[in-house]
């Protein structure tokens, strides 16, 4: 039997292992703490950080694995990728084209160079020149750090006054050190799944992205995207540009977009399935298995009965369960005028368990179906609600 090496096996893998046991592996999965959602469906589980880039290699040396499959998070491709160089792994693209995509400095310079659609941006390896370029710069911009994901210290500033600390954050959060600085765009923002193969786009899947509570970390996903008739062709477009100069592998191609004026400019992009159990609502849309075709893709096998053209059918969501406050889960109540257009729901968390931190940490997911576009943003946009969550603090 072959083996595959899973980088996690949290919530957002879940899909992954499936896919896996589907296609007959040994599942070795790692992750930084026992416990983890798919870890119970794996054949073994060994207690490592998916990001330390030598532990991981040495455990796919030792399990003599056949395959190496990242998780959804920006960290597992980067090791995904060092492994499978290593190793000579099948289905990835170089470390060297990984850190081209995923380290927003490098990214923003390719797009510079290539003509790519994304507002230009400014790197910094140092505070002190940060701070001496804030001095005049023109305001309001946004700070990130290169090598983050999900809003991790990411502020916007609107003001000098603002960016010692929006500075300081971003270097504290970037383990490589680097932060980049650009423009704030005001607009609608949208996530954009492609599906590549032979340099191609032979699937896409799009959605308005909204948040609430986190301006950073997206907390409801609508599907399809507004407008995905006249935006589709040209992200497209840019996507098989990128491909094509990069020469990528088969496999996911995701992105985050922002229409700004009418103008789409693409703002991250990665190599990975998107988090918060997007593949759900996404293959609800498109019929397309996500996962499993990635899976297939990061493995190395054989793509030729893949469905080519997939189209945007019905209307569906996901919303993100959120606590207001970090404690002890008392209870979770969903409002029952949700109830006719829930799907589907899975609980991240359950009551007794500790939040230690509720901008970042989901308690649940609620999938929905509606009627129409309308209906989906009066529903869940419109009419948002929170306070789902009931906490007690943990000395109360």
């Amino acid at each position: 039997m072959k083996k595959a090496l899973l980088l996690c096996a949290s919530h957002n893998d879940l899909d992954l292992v499936k896919s896996l046991k589907k296609l007959g592996f040994f599942i070795i999965a790692t992750g930084n703490k026992k416990g983890l959602p798919g870890e119970k469906y794996v054949d073994k589980f060994i207690l490592a950080d998916y990001s330390d880039v030598e532990k991981i290699l040495y455990i796919a040396k030792s399990e003599k694995v056949d395959a190496i499959v990242q998780c959804c998070n920006d960290y597992g491709v980067y090791t995904a990728s060092y492994v499978a160089e290593k190793l000579n792994l099948p289905g990835y693209d170089s470390y060297k084209t990984i850190t081209t995509l995923h380290d927003k400095d490098r990214f923003k310079d390719f797009c510079a160079k290539n003509n790519i659609l994304s507002v230009p941006s400014f790197g910094f390896v140092e505070k002190q020149s940060a701070l001496e370029w804030a001095k005049t710069a023109s305001y309001p911009m946004i700070v990130k750090p290169v090598d983050c994901s999900a809003g991790n210290g990411i502020q916007k500033i609107s003001n000098y006054n603002e960016a010692e600390q929006a500075i300081e954050l971003a270097f504290e959060k970037s383990r490589a050190g680097r932060i980049i600085i650009e423009r704030f765009i005001k607009g609608t923002q949208h996530g954009f799944s492609t599906f590549l193969k032979d340099e191609k786009v032979v699937a896409f899947c799009s959605n308005n992205e909204y948040s609430f509570e986190n301006l950073y970390r997206v907390e409801i996903d609508t599907f399809p995207a507004d407008n995905e008739k006249l935006y589709a062709p040209i992200i497209i477009e840019q996507i098989e540009k990128i491909a094509e100069k990069l020469h990528l592998v088969d496999g996911m191609f995701h992105l985050q977009y922002i229409v700004e004026n009418n103008k789409p400019y693409i703002i991250e992009v990665m190599r990975r399935i998107a988090g918060n159990m997007y593949g759900y609502p996404a293959r609800m849309l498109t019929q397309f298995n996500w996962d499993y075709w990635e899976t297939r893709a990061r493995c190395g096998l054989s793509l030729y009965m893949i469905p080519e053209k997939t189209f945007s059918e019905g209307f569906y969501a996901y919303k993100t369960i959120l606590a207001s406050n970090n404690g002890i889960i008392k209870s979770v109540n969903v409002p029952q005028k949700y109830e006719r257009y829930i799907w589907d729901t899975y609980m991240v968390m359950k009551p007794g368990e500790i939040i230690t931190n509720y901008l970042k940490e989901p308690v649940g997911f609620l999938f929905m179906m509606f009627s129409s576009a309308e209906e989906m943003k009066k529903v869940l946009i419109e009419d948002y609600e929170t306070g789902f969550v009931k906490v007690e603090e943990e000395n109360a």
